[in-house]
């Protein structure tokens, strides 16, 4: 039950993003089809709520409604992506995603620290994920209305080209980058979680303090790999922040004191930073201007493919016991850098 909830939403969403730049045609704009996935995220929030209040321990209504989120996600990235190269002009987008990105950060580290409150204080821990979902959801309809509001550049009046032309045609190099740094982290992200709590045996309060320095670190990194992105270039910031990311795993690999793992958490959030930054100005760059929302749905199609395969065989080794913890880590960290 867990591999098919790790694997199958994350398999049919990055599937999914293939027929972004057909829905969107369909609802007439880019700007439409990503509020019609926030408002369809917010329905499945109900269906959470449903579950969590009625403690069903079926797995076809948790399967379901979780395909029916990542869907609801992924068919928006593209279309999103699309609509913000064209609203954010090419020289402001390292401050606004900067800043953008870093208030993300803060609403979820606000998010996080709430909702270990609430679970920990609510008796029943299903009504206090019921709780959850129910400001989720407001938070959501709030995210639509938002997104409703904001302005709408028309895309050019262009037959975009098909998909083997746009293949042959555009810049992969970076997406290529992406994909394949994905895949390496793939092989442990999914495993961080039953390592911390099995195999370390932390409690919940470090592992709630480990989880929420990642997040917290990414803050105020933003602002320092904005500047660098200026000084130097987006490209080298990529290809820094992707080396930082590929050494995360390292630390792990070596040590289970909580001071290093606390500082492995600290170089994560500062490495990721600079890697989501560069990495949506590059692609917004590379995409052709007749064809964006393909380009970016091709980008997170392979992208979402590659994770998908890299969480599978990381789960292989680790359930075959062909490598363990500390082995697959070191793999992960491999895999990062190869890219």
């Amino acid at each position: 039950a867990l591999s098919l909830l790790a694997t199958l939403p994350l398999l049919l969403g990055a599937l999914t993003q293939l027929a972004a730049p057909r829905a969107a045609r369909w609802v007439r704009s880019e700007k439409s089809l990503v509020v019609i996935g926030a408002l369809t995220q917010a329905a499945v929030h109900i269906a959470l709520i449903a579950i969590s209040l009625s403690g069903t321990t079926s797995l076809a209504p948790l399967l379901g409604t979780k395909i029916a989120y990542w869907l609801s996600a992924s068919i928006m990235v593209p279309a999103w992506n699309a609509w913000m190269a064209r609203l954010v002009p090419a020289q402001l987008r390292a401050s606004y995603f900067a800043r953008r990105n870093a208030l993300s950060q803060l609403s979820l580290v606000v998010a996080f620290v709430v909702a270990g409150w609430v679970i920990q204080l609510e008796p029943p821990v299903l009504r206090g994920f019921a709780m959850l979902h129910g400001v989720a959801l407001v938070a959501r309809l709030g995210s639509a209305w938002a997104m409703a509001r904001q302005p709408y550049l028309d895309a050019p009046a262009q037959r975009p080209p098909r998909l083997l032309q746009l293949v042959r045609r555009a810049r992969w190099r970076v997406a290529l980058f992406v994909a394949t740094l994905m895949f390496g982290a793939q092989l442990a992200i999914p495993f961080f979680t039953p390592f911390m709590l099995g195999e370390l045996g932390l409690d919940l309060l470090d592992f709630a303090l480990l989880s929420a320095v990642a997040i917290v670190s990414k803050t105020p990194s933003y602002a320092l790999w904005r500047r660098l992105s200026r000084r130097y270039s987006p490209i080298w910031v990529l290809a820094v922040s992707g080396l930082l990311v590929a050494s995360v795993p390292i630390y792990w690999a070596v040590s289970s004191d909580l001071r290093v793992l606390v500082f492995a958490q600290l170089v994560s959030g500062f490495a990721w930073a600079g890697f989501e930054l560069a990495s949506i100005q590059l692609l917004m760059s590379d995409a052709p201007e007749d064809a964006q929302v393909e380009f970016f749905a091709l980008a997170a199609s392979l992208s979402g493919f590659f994770q998908l395969v890299g969480a599978l065989i990381g789960g292989f080794c680790l359930r075959a016991q062909l490598l363990d913890y500390t082995a697959i880590f070191v793999v992960s960290a491999v895999g990062r850098a190869s890219a």
